[in-house]
This record gives C-alpha cells, structure tokens and sequence, in this order.
C-alpha cells in the first residue's frame, strides 16, 4: 500500500499584495491534497500580523497532527484515521497478545499475512471509506484471480471482520462494513479416522524407518496432544513416574492450564528411545523429532505425515489429525466418556468447568494401565 499523505504544515507566506496562511489537507473524494489560504491582510501592522500568523500557524499544525480535517466531518477526530494506520495499530496489539501468550504465534501470523495482502491489494484511504464494496473486490480478487480455496477465502473474510471490529471500538468507522459479507459454503471435511488394522500398518513402518516420528504419532493417537502443542512441549512437562504430560495454558489451544495421562506402552516406547535422558530444557520433539533445542513446528510435522501416506499409498482423508479422532473412537470403546473427554480435553467451555473440580493431576489410573495398540 503506497502512504498517502493526509495534510501538509501550514506557513506564511507575505507576498506583495496579500500576506496569508496556507496548508494542505486531504479531499476524501478526490484522494488528493487541497490548499487552503487564510488571509491576514487586515492585520495592518507587520510585525502583529506576523506574530498572529505564527501563533496560527502552531494551532493548525496541532489540529492537523490530532486528525483535523476541515473538508470531513470532525465531530469525531479519530474518524480521520487511515487504513495503513489502523492496520499497523492492530498489529501492534496483537504482537503484543502474541508475547503474552494471548494468541498463538500462527494467529498472529495470520492476522498478519492477511492484512498485510489485504493493504497491498486495497488503496490507502481513511477508515470511513472502507466500505462492503472494498472488501468484497479483496475477497473477489483472492478467490477468483488468485484462486484459494474457498476456506482460506473464509479465513480471509474472518480476519477482516476481526480488524474492523476492532476499528469499530475505537471509533475509526460506525459500522463494520464486513458484518453482512457471509462466508462461504465449503465441502465437509475429508478427514476420516483411520482403522485399527491400517494404524498397524501405518505404527509397524515407522517403526523400521523412523521410531522418533513414531512418538510423535503415538502422543497424538493416544493423549489426544495437538500438533501445535506438542511441538512447544519440553522435557519437563514429562513426569515418567505418574506418567503425565502437563500442558501448560501458555501453549494450550484453550488457553487452560491440563494434564494428560500417558498410557503405559507409550510410557515404555518413551524409556525405550531414552527420551529420560535428554536435558529438562530440550523440546520434546524438535526439529527431526528427537528431542532437541530447536522445536519443531507442526507443518513439518504433517510434511511428514504427507510422505509416509504417499510411502503406504494411503487414501487422502488419512489426515495426521486422524490419529485423534483414531484413538479417541478406540478409548471410548474402552473407558467411560467423561474420563476420554478429560483425556482429550476436547469439549466445550461449559463442559469444562464442570470438570474442573474432577481434574486429575497425578492421571488417570485407567489410562496408566492400558497397552493403547490398535
């Protein structure tokens, strides 16, 4: 987005004929900068008229620096802000949410790549202009000339709808011009969970080609950890005596502080790699997925999980993430549900706080005393 310059300072200029104050301000309708001139002519003495004119000259620049328009309606300066402006704000923010651990890096990342697409395709104007229009060109623009998907498409839609909300809130526009723009419709999801013999198959070849990728499956299929988590874990969230993971609230997806309970014959394949032995400090799984100080991210993960599909010619909705749903469906068949939904931490914020009295901090025994194979 190329910067637009919304006023020039204000100077005196003492010609001939006429002594006045001139400055430049941005015309919202044209997008370009107009003069204005106050005359001071009738200010008969020099020396006051120029003394007036610098006392002038300091309050306008004041108003202009505070958003002052005179070709807008300034009942509301903030209303003059622009939107490279209020983006670079936004951003501002959430890179702040981001390091307090608020939101998660990704989301920001988002948030950022999106509106960053969003300045550089749209021209820079004031808030107050950016209207349904504008964003329906952007969202037009990425679905049919760069054609995404219609989910990124959508994700695009909702990040917009977050920016402006928050334009909204502190005065830049009166209405979010994206609340009427509806996303959408997208094919159901392609993820199945993956049968017991096929997890087999899947379990026994990364057991010859790569057992530390293995472990990574292992704590997706049976303690339910996310991806996203899992590549923040360090060697200290692994108690091997109680055998639990705790999963902090910094790293959980719901921003609520967890334990997990490790089944035993995870517990003995983790002893059997020697995961024990590496420093308390280390990520539990780096970035070749042994422990290591460089984490590991979860598209590297699923990267991964692409190449072994292709190896064992496994259909496409064997998603990395079905691991999940693979072991969830088998611990049901085993356990009671509310001890699976603790497990999982899968359930609603209302579900949650009805079992946050009942949260188990030294694990599940049941779980402890599983062999979890398929």
């Amino acid at each position: 987005m190329e910067k637009i310059y919304t006023w020039r300072p204000a100077r005196y200029i003492a010609g001939r004929n006429n002594c006045y104050v001139v400055y430049s301000v941005l015309n919202p309708e044209s997008g370009c900068l107009m003069c204005r001139r106050i005359k001071l002519n009738y200010i008969a003495d020099k020396r006051t008229r120029k003394q007036y004119a610098e006392e002038l000259i300091k309050s306008i620049n004041s108003k202009l620096a505070a958003g002052y328009n005179p070709l807008c309606d300034n009942t509301n300066a903030a209303r003059m802000m622009l939107l490279s402006d209020a983006i670079a704000e936004f951003l501002k923010h959430k890179r702040r949410e981001q390091e307090t651990h608020n939101i998660c890096k990704d989301t920001y990342t988002d948030y950022y790549q999106h509106l960053t697409a969003f300045a550089h395709h749209t021209t820079d104007c004031y808030m107050f202009k950016v209207k349904a229009s504008v964003i329906n060109a952007f969202l037009d623009y990425l679905y049919i000339e760069r054609q995404v998907s219609a989910v990124t498409r959508n994700h695009y839609l909702q990040t917009l709808k977050t920016f402006l909300t928050y334009c909204k809130n502190r005065d830049y526009i009166t209405e979010n011009p994206a609340a009427t723009i509806t996303a959408m419709r997208t094919a159901a999801k392609k993820r199945e969970a993956i049968p017991a013999h096929v997890l087999q198959t899947i379990f026994n070849h990364l057991g010859a080609t790569d057992k530390h990728f293995l472990l990574a499956c292992y704590l997706l299929y049976g303690c339910f950890i996310r991806p996203s988590e899992m590549c923040k874990l360090r060697l200290s969230a692994v108690n091997f005596a109680k055998q639990t993971i705790y999963i902090a609230a910094s790293i959980s997806k719901n921003k609520k502080a967890q334990t997990v309970t490790i089944p035993k014959n995870i517990v003995r394949y983790m002893i059997d790699l020697q995961i024990h032995n590496a420093p308390n400090d280390y990520y539990l799984i780096g970035h070749d997925f042994k422990p290591a100080q460089k984490p590991c991210t979860d598209k590297i993960l699923r990267r991964k999980w692409l190449m072994v599909r292709q190896e064992l010619r496994l259909p496409e909705c064997y998603q990395f993430y079905s691991l999940k749903d693979s072991g969830i469906t088998q611990m049901i068949a085993m356990l009671n549900v509310s001890e699976v939904r603790d497990q999982a931490r899968h359930h609603s914020i209302s579900i949650t706080d009805v079992y946050t009295d009942r949260a188990k901090t030294d694990g599940n025994e049941h779980i402890k005393h599983l062999d979890f194979t398929p």
